[in-house]
């Protein structure tokens, strides 16, 4: 699936339903007592997707649009890939931490 594929789904489905970047967060950590697959498929969608140039308005409309996710503070595509820099870092963590308690993931 291409990278830009995989992080709409990822804010849809993940980002979307949560109120909160804490609820996300402890959301991922849950899935990740389990496997961690889902959370490399993520992160390396996301890495994909700010590492290359894509159409004005593409990183807004997947942090707000299916996200659902409003950016107030700077509604634009340099807003949303600060958002998005934040998610790719809490799914680093949550690897991590992850991976230490059980390296078999």
């Amino acid at each position: 699936m291409p990278a830009l594929e995989t992080a709409r789904g990822f804010l849809g489905g993940v980002v979307g339903d949560a109120e909160s970047l804490g609820e996300v967060r402890a959301d991922l950590a849950q899935v990740a007592q389990i496997s961690t697959r889902a959370h490399h498929r993520y992160l390396a969608a996301l890495e994909t997707v700010l590492s290359e140039e894509q159409p004005p308005g593409t990183l807004l409309e997947l942090v707000a649009g299916y996200g659902g996710w409003s950016l107030d503070h700077e509604p634009t595509d340099s807003g949303a890939a600060v958002f998005l820099t934040g998610l790719v870092e809490m799914l680093r963590e949550v690897i991590d931490e992850a991976e230490k308690q059980a390296p078999q993931r």
